[in-house]
Parts: C-alpha cells; sequence; structure tokens
C-alpha cells in the first residue's frame, strides 16, 4: 500500500478515534488535536505497518500512546503549576453528563479495564485485536472485560440504589 492509500484508509476510523478520545474523558476540541497527532504519528512509523496486519489495531496502537503521552503531559503541567503556587485547573468533565451514564461509569473504572471495554465493546473489536493493541495476552482481555463488566454492574446498582 503506499503511503497516500495509507492515510486515506485511516481517515475512514477519524470518527472511531474522536469516540475513542472522547470516552476517556477528552473533550471534544482536544480529540480532535489528539487525532491529528495519531496521523502524524501514523506517518512517522508508516514504514513500520505491514499490511499483513489490520490498519485499525495498529492505528488504535498508536492512538493508545498518544493518550497516554497526553495525559502524561498534563500531568506533569498539573505538578509544574502546583509546585509554583498557581491554582491547578480543573480538567475534569463533570461525574454525570445527562444521558451520559455509561460513559460516566466508564470512568469510574481502573483504566486497563476501561480500554478493554472501550475497545471490546465501544469499538466493536475482537478480542485478539484488543491483545494486541494493549500487548497483553488474550487471557488477560478475558479476565480485564469479565471483571469490568462485573465491575460497571456494581456502579449501575450503588447507583440504582
Amino acid at each position: 500500500m503506499s503511503d497516500d492509500g495509507l492515510m486515506l484508509e485511516a481517515k475512514k476510523f477519524e470518527k472511531n478515534l474522536l469516540n475513542f478520545f472522547w470516552r476517556q474523558g477528552v473533550s471534544f476540541s482536544e480529540g480532535e488535536d489528539l487525532v491529528q497527532e495519531t496521523y502524524l504519528r501514523l506517518w512517522n512509523y508508516r514504514g513500520e505497518y505491514k499490511p499483513t496486519a489490520k490498519l485499525s489495531t495498529f492505528l488504535f496502537t498508536i492512538a493508545r500512546q498518544v493518550r497516554i503521552d497526553a495525559f502524561r503531559r498534563q500531568t506533569r503541567r498539573e505538578v509544574r503549576e502546583e509546585a509554583w503556587g498557581k491554582e491547578r485547573s480543573d480538567v475534569q468533565m463533570p461525574a454525570t453528563m445527562a444521558g451520559e451514564d455509561v460513559l460516566w461509569a466508564l470512568g469510574r473504572l481502573p483504566e486497563n479495564m476501561r480500554e478493554v471495554v472501550e475497545l471490546g465493546v465501544m469499538q466493536d473489536l475482537p478480542y485478539a485485536e484488543v491483545a494486541q493493541i494493549l500487548g497483553v495476552p488474550l487471557g488477560t482481555v478475558k479476565s480485564r472485560m469479565h471483571n469490568a463488566l462485573k465491575k460497571l454492574k456494581e456502579i449501575f446498582d450503588d447507583e440504582g440504589s
């Protein structure tokens, strides 16, 4: 596949990438920036992509790393601001958003469980692909999914009480 063909094919996943970032609590505008950063990294790593692998797997692996890097930058910035005695900016989204109970509950899961649910359920990726994206064994994905769904049920049961 040519470099241009790769980028055109990757462009088809733009909405999925935006949703992926949004479900992790990223604002829409920041999500757009992270999608662009994902495409830049794809361009930089285009030589690493092997057409025998699914492009979505490669792309979501890059997107996951982009999100981790953005979170680390944000954390370092907050630590610096705190050290300098500046007021920390409140970057957390509200706990509940009208009609967004599922996203709110996902936000209460540990990151490793949330990632599995987002990729496996929200992005409808097979467990094998989720395992490849996260760099963990297939059994770990299945275990995390089981535990995540159990935890989500507990969250909803507690809220309903």
